[in-house]
């Protein structure tokens, strides 16, 4: 038991000196990490070049520029595309990856103002951690720049970077800040936004490609107001929750039921000039990880909508200079049919109840992380198909799937933008049926900053660990959704989470009246164990003495009618 708490006591000291082990979320005092001209950078953060040029001629959407980053030492130089912003505008950014004296230099055949320009910055060390890159010891998991593993705790604000909701109504500002530092101190480590939103409220309908992106029907000229509304917001993300990693939802669905053809009846011109322009406003961020669409559905009888998410991956294959993460969304329960192609680095699912993962099994030769960014809401359609104990149904969806190998995401309200406290204060009606109001408080993350506590105390990395489904059993024999999940660091750490479930699917519930109990195959695995139980509704772990290998052993927790986490640690 000492080398247990031993090592819990040096992972408490290094996420007090450290402002949190292994979960960027939970990281101290934040830095400035959008710089601009001449002033000082910092490493891992974004650097802007504003430029005048001639914003008259007849589409300055359509004038090429390229602006060349050099760095004294360390990296290559990098060259991007500046976007236009408006008046006589054009901005470049530039992801800082390194400190020193950066060089800059502008070239533009068109526009003799914005051709030949130059300039200089400084770039310290901060405490920022990075791009969001796969994890070099498991390509199944994620890590920040910085070298820490990245734990995904995901949350659907859909809004959240949008000038108006999924009402049509204006999203403010304070709202905005109060959601995700609320969140962020809750646990959650990203979000899950669309781009942009209108004020016709959300609807599916072609108008949206206008509404959200373009600014004319004819698709040459970008909307301003959506497009600087989401920079804003991601600008303030950067500097002030520098940790939060944030999917960003490219485009609107039409129509989910059929094959749309909006983007496919483009021309390769507006398609191009649109797509440039996202990449040069946003790329540069480092929180980001892309999703093309959301809830699209995909296969033979949608040729369209498998050209354009094709498209477009591959286009940000091509030229994000900086290689986020790139997926797309397609609909509940549905295969995600692009895990083979190399543009798709993540695997992005939608499904129904899915509380014993068992969809993250089947990607596990795609060697990518696994996500599902939606499941069930909390107070969307009410008793018809929301979760009836959203506090356990929740916290049993994040821990089956961080311990089969992927991670969740959590929605309540999905259309609108309110502060996690404040939703008992505020009143919503259904998007669905608008005489169904809801009224109580949400309690779907009630739970989620013990899943961050749990990792960063103990110092585990889940990069180190793969999922072992067949190793842990229900020493009563539940199985299915019901079975425990598990995952080992060799023969030296195992990780059990027991849902202790008395129902499942929407009636999904803990069961109070047992205490539940694991077999554990330790054949394999010489030596001996400390055993520590986790109670993951608040946290509270209690030592299980020392457990023997060698042998299938069975355990039982020190709690009645709880779920829980069983570590397993070779002493």
């Amino acid at each position: 038991m000492s080398a247990l708490r031993g090592r819990a006591a040096l992972a408490v000291l290094l996420g007090v000196l450290c402002g949190g082990f292994a979960v960027p979320a939970a990281r101290g005092a934040p830095a400035a990490g959008f710089s601009e001209g001449a002033g000082p950078a910092a490493r891992f953060g974004v650097h802007e070049i504003a430029l005048t040029g001639n914003g008259g001629v007849a589409n300055p959407f359509d004038t090429d520029v390229t602006v060349t980053f050099t760095p004294a030492v360390g990296r290559s130089a990098q060259t991007v595309h500046a976007f236009f912003d408006g008046g006589d505008t054009w901005r470049a950014r530039v992801y800082v990856g390194g400190t020193g004296r950066w060089l800059w230099t502008s070239r533009c055949a068109s526009d003799p103002a914005l051709d030949g320009r130059g300039g200089a910055f400084e770039a310290a060390d901060s405490a920022l951690c990075g791009r969001l890159l796969p994890h070099p010891a498991n390509p199944r998991q994620w890590m920040t720049e910085d070298g820490r593993w990245f734990l995904n705790v995901s949350d659907t604000a859909y809004f959240l970077l949008c000038t108006h909701d999924g009402d049509g109504a204006p999203v403010a500002e304070r709202d905005a800040q109060d959601y995700v530092s609320e969140a962020v101190g809750l646990g959650v480590t990203s979000v899950r936004c669309f781009l942009a939103g209108d004020a016709h409220g959300f609807r599916e309908r072609r108008e949206q490609w206008t509404d959200w992106i373009f600014e004319d029907e004819g698709a040459t000229r970008l909307r301003f107001d959506n497009l600087q509304c989401a920079d804003r917001r991601l600008r303030w993300l950067l500097d002030n929750r520098p940790g939060l990693a944030v999917q960003l939802i490219l485009f609107p669905v039409a129509d989910r039921s059929r094959d749309e053809g909006f983007w496919t009846g483009l021309s390769a011109a507006q398609r191009e000039r649109a797509l440039r322009q996202l990449v040069a406003r946003y790329a540069a961020y480092p929180q980001l990880f892309w999703l093309i669409a959301n809830d699209v559905h995909y296969g033979e009888k949608f040729p369209n909508n498998n050209a354009f998410a094709r498209e477009v991956g591959r286009y940000l294959e091509r030229n994000d200079p900086w290689q986020h993460p790139r997926s797309t969304g397609p609909a509940r329960r549905e295969v995600f049919p692009f895990g083979g192609e190399t543009w798709a680095s993540y695997i992005h699912l939608e499904n129904e109840h899915d509380l014993g993962a068992a969809e993250c099994a089947r990607y596990r030769d795609c060697a990518k992380p696994v996500f599902l960014g939606e499941d069930r809401y909390e107070q969307d359609h009410g008793t018809d198909r929301d979760p009836a104990h959203m506090a356990y149904w929740q916290r049993r969806l994040y821990w089956a799937w961080l311990f089969s190998g992927g991670s969740a995401t959590y929605g309540g309200r999905w259309w609108l933008l309110q502060p996690y406290t404040q939703t008992g204060k505020r009143a919503a009606p259904s998007r669905w049926n608008r005489d169904l109001v809801f009224r109580d408080a949400l309690t779907g993350l009630d739970a989620a900053r013990h899943i961050r506590s749990y990792f960063a105390a103990r110092h585990i990395e889940l990069s180190g660990f793969e999922a072992d489904p067949g190793l842990a059993k229900d020493a009563d024999g539940a199985a299915g959704a019901r079975a425990p999940a598990c995952m080992r660091r060799a023969r030296q750490e195992f990780l059990i989470y027991h849902p202790n479930a008395a129902a499942d699917g929407r009636e999904a519930r803990v069961d109070a009246a047992r205490t539940p109990g694991l077999t554990v195959d330790l054949a394999a695995a010489d030596g001996a164990f400390a055993a520590e139980w986790c109670r993951v509704r608040d946290g509270a772990a209690q030592a299980g003495g020392t457990v023997a290998g060698g042998r299938t052993q069975t355990l039982r927790s020190p709690w009645l009618g709880e779920d829980c986490v069983l570590r397993l640690l070779a002493e």
